[in-house]
């Protein structure tokens, strides 16, 4: 009923498990004097070459969209073709097929494996086949024995991404510190991130090389990222799902940290808020065995999400509740003294964010994260993986009707909720939300986004009726913690009063569509039948 941990022990020959870190040119220089690394490589020097690699695609991106990366990279005198494929069970691991090739150019001929060449064929059809950018990195690498019978080659790549064609010229810079497990287990190249890493400004990375550069082509770089659709295969095991489920949403946390650390885009925290919530409704619709598994990363994970909360509470206020309600007042000195009060609190708030992003303990989770979808603690016997929880499909059919059935008995009149009963009916929906998301792939589409579409309406109109209750929160602690003469304060009290008023003023409207929305909610056909 769950993974078999003999699965752990050894490498498939295809399939490349890796591990990736991000970082400063400097942080890569200081990990090649490591003693730990020298330990590792037993007198072994690094090899230093050139590598330059064009990644070819449909104009459609068709093979991209299929999961599938084609490049010919040039080594030397040799050209090597390679087709890569996300398994996406764990955040480390690519199945990826070699050939000699004459040249630069594609060759689907050379594609030994008649499956993968078939399947590349299908995606083509009759599309040419175009560079859409190259890879140019110069790679040190060495083989490391942390122990007997483990071999890890670790590289460091220093160079850029170039992009081809219409979007010629445009380009970022490359600068990795890869380990890849060539002999032993995945807990061995864990244990080896572990030791080279410590200390360090290195953060795990999850995007390849491949998908900056398509983000690059796309003119995509650095911004903002929405979590997509998770895939799930219809026969897959409970474990495998969790692991899938934990590798996406650990992917689309860190895909923002980029965007925002360098672009400083209030979405970017938003979408890392989400992710971090995601990845807490998994553990709540997993359960056990799954999560106490994870130990004391739970503590670690609501440490981040309350971290990224405070600032996107504190963007949301700024933007969507004091704004409309301050320039419906018109001009004011005392809205404007309440919104550089605020304004001053969010710039607190998102120094804490970049603070902690950039904090050795941010990179531990990354890391903590990145070791549990590779290792699957929960599938190993004396964790609770004796009691399973048998396929996916059937545990996500029972949850979801589980946990819709009780939202639907918790109101029994929907205009008597008191607002911290609406709060949480909010919160209720949303992790029915993000279930049905997560094991969407399971059923039919019209009828799920439906359904998702419901919720989210549900959601937002909660969301705006709370808003003088997160309006009174906060002004209550804006006063509490602003200083200044009696005049100040009873100026700031004044514009406080007056958002929350106009909000509450505007809550009675949207009473009545959140009745009409909730009648349709309820009204639904379960698309899990």
């Amino acid at each position: 009923m769950v993974r078999n941990p003999k699965k752990q022990k050894n490498v498939a020959a295809a399939e490349e498990v890796e591990l990736k870190f991000l970082g400063p040119e400097d942080a890569l220089d200081r990990v090649r004097r490591l003693p730990a690394l020298r330990k590792f490589a037993g007198g072994r020097r690094f090899h230093t070459q050139n590598l330059r690699s064009i990644y070819y695609d449909t104009p459609d991106f068709a093979l991209r969209d299929h999961g599938m990366i084609l490049r010919v990279r040039e080594e030397g005198d040799r050209f090597i073709q390679t087709v890569k494929s996300a398994r996406n069970t764990n955040i480390a691991a690519r199945n990826e097929l070699n050939a000699d090739v004459p040249s630069t150019e594609v060759s689907l001929e050379a594609i030994k494996d008649k499956k993968t060449r078939r399947a590349v064929k299908a995606v083509v059809k009759k599309s040419a086949l175009i560079p859409l950018f190259a890879v140019e990195v110069r790679r040190s690498k060495v083989m490391l024995s942390p122990r007997r019978g483990v071999t890890i080659e670790a590289s460091i790549d220093h160079g850029s991404i170039k992009a081809l064609g219409p979007k010629a010229g445009a380009s970022v810079p490359v600068s990795e510190f890869e380990l890849e497990l060539k002999k032993g287990s995945p807990g061995d190249l864990v244990d080896a991130a572990r030791a080279l890493t410590l200390g360090l400004p290195l953060t795990l990375g999850t995007q390849s090389k491949a998908e900056r550069g398509y983000a690059l082509v796309e003119g995509d770089i650095d911004n903002p990222v929405k979590a997509g659709s998770v895939v799930l295969d219809r026969k897959a095991y409970a474990d495998d799902a969790f692991a899938r489920i934990l590798t996406h949403c650990l992917a689309h946390l860190l895909r923002n940290v980029p965007c925002v650390l360098r672009t400083r885009d209030p979405e970017g925290i938003h979408q890392m808020r989400v992710a971090m919530r995601r990845m807490r409704s998994a553990l709540s619709v997993f359960g056990e065995p799954f999560r106490s598994s994870l130990g004391e990363l739970e503590n670690e994970i609501k440490w981040l999400t309350q971290t990224l909360g405070e600032a996107r509470d504190l963007d949301v206020f700024h933007d969507t509740i004091f704004k409309p309600a301050a320039k419906a007042m018109g001009d004011d000195a005392r809205m404007t003294q309440l919104g550089a009060a605020v304004r001053a609190r969010r710039r607190g708030a998102w120094s804490t964010v970049l603070d902690a992003l950039e904090s050795d303990r941010f990179r531990k989770l990354a890391l903590d994260l990145g070791a549990a979808t590779l290792l699957q603690p929960w599938a190993i016997k004396g964790n609770g993986a004796e009691a399973g929880h048998g396929q996916a499909h059937d545990f996500a059919d029972k949850h979801i009707a589980k946990r819709h059935a009780r939202i639907i008995k918790s109101v029994t009149k929907l205009e008597d909720l008191e607002p911290q009963e609406r709060h949480q009916l909010r919160v209720r929906l949303k992790k029915l939300r993000y279930a049905a998301d997560f094991f969407s792939c399971f059923y039919k589409r019209k009828p799920v986004r439906s359904y998702q579409k419901n919720i989210a309406a549900l959601q937002d109109l909660l969301g705006h009726l709370n808003d003088a209750n997160v309006a009174r929160a906060l002004i209550e602690d804006v006063l509490a913690n602003e200083g200044g003469d009696p005049a100040s304060a009873s100026g700031l009290a004044y514009a406080g009063g007056a958002i929350v008023g106009w909000h509450t003023e505007h809550g009675a409207r949207t009473m009545k569509k959140l009745a009409r929305r909730w009648k349709k909610f309820t009204n639904l056909e379960p698309f899990w039948a």
